[in-house]
């Protein structure tokens, strides 16, 4: 399915798309994969409107930030390192702009003079050497001034991350792919069945497999119109957990209450009843968009 069809059926038979919370999952989610897939599976990640600052190797625990006053303004999605006057700070930059960058590997940091955009220096930090560098701390952060010459930007690992869960999961746990993720504009992730796993963007159109998450669920939808003399509130949060009591009284007796969970589910502008003309001089008739029994 695409991404949005397969997203609608986990949301239905399940609970969402595959949530990725570590390495043990996409070594659990690679295992499922039929024998003989060479291509790629939707998980539940797609691109967002908040961003993060995240690191390019992967690292979530970004909690030190050394911003130039005024930084970021949203003006790039990639970190910079600029030195000026004995001060070593950051800044955001568009992540096409060729810049100088810092690389690092187990000898230490690499400085290399060659202007490349955010993505291509990641590119050969990775092939070269280990990845883009990083700055955890204070001190970590003054040892880059023996490298990075005054006046000029210098690219480092940090970028913004605007890529969330469909669940609204918040882990911050990502697997990337050498050359990901890309500046497209293709929207959702896949996860590759052969290239351990890793991520990348695909068109949110392609038709491929999926993995979802959550118990099995039998789920019933009932659309009700509620006739109600004089004024009508059934928007009133209150009557609808009165209604929804009598429901699940209902069902009890019924026999059909046991292990089932029942909610309304909210339509345009985020109300569950919507208005239908006037049958008669006192009746108001109020269309529910839905109410969702789900049975395990």
């Amino acid at each position: 399915m695409s991404w949005s069809a397969a997203q609608s059926y986990c949301r239905w038979r399940y609970t969402d798309l595959a949530t990725v919370d570590s390495m043990d999952d996409v070594n659990r989610l690679v295992n499922l994969v039929d024998a003989g897939y060479s291509g790629s599976v939707w998980i539940g990640l797609k691109r967002g409107t908040q961003k993060h600052w995240l690191w390019s190797n992967g690292e979530n625990n970004t909690q030190y930030y050394n911003w130039s006053p005024g930084q970021p303004d949203n003006d790039g999605d990639c970190g910079a390192l600029y030195y000026w006057q004995g001060v070593l700070d950051w800044v955001d930059v568009y992540c096409s702009y060729g810049r100088r960058f810092v690389c690092y590997d187990n000898s230490g940091y690499i400085l290399i003079l060659d202007p490349k955009a955010w993505s291509d220096a990641r590119s050969y930090c990775r092939q070269f050497h280990t990845d883009l560098a990083l700055v955890h701390d204070f001190q970590e952060n003054e040892q880059k001034k023996q490298l990075i010459e005054p006046g000029w930007e210098h690219w480092f690992g940090l970028y913004a991350d605007s890529w969330e869960w469909s669940d609204q999961w918040d882990l911050r746990f990502r697997y990337w792919a050498a050359d990901q993720p890309s500046m497209t504009t293709d929207s959702c992730i896949g996860m590759s069945a052969t290239d351990s796993g890793k991520w990348s963007q695909q068109s949110c159109d392609l038709q491929q497999p999926f993995f979802c998450h959550g118990d099995d669920k039998r789920k019933q939808i009932v659309r009700l119109i509620v006739t109600c003399n004089g004024e009508c509130t059934l928007n009133d949060p209150t009557v609808q957990t009165a209604i929804l009591n009598e429901i699940s009284e209902k069902l009890k007796d019924m026999m059909l209450e046991s292990n089932s969970t029942i909610s309304w589910i909210k339509g345009e502008g985020e109300e569950v009843f919507h208005q239908e003309k006037n049958k008669g001089v006192n009746d108001v008739n109020m269309h529910v968009n839905d109410t969702c029994i789900r049975q395990k």
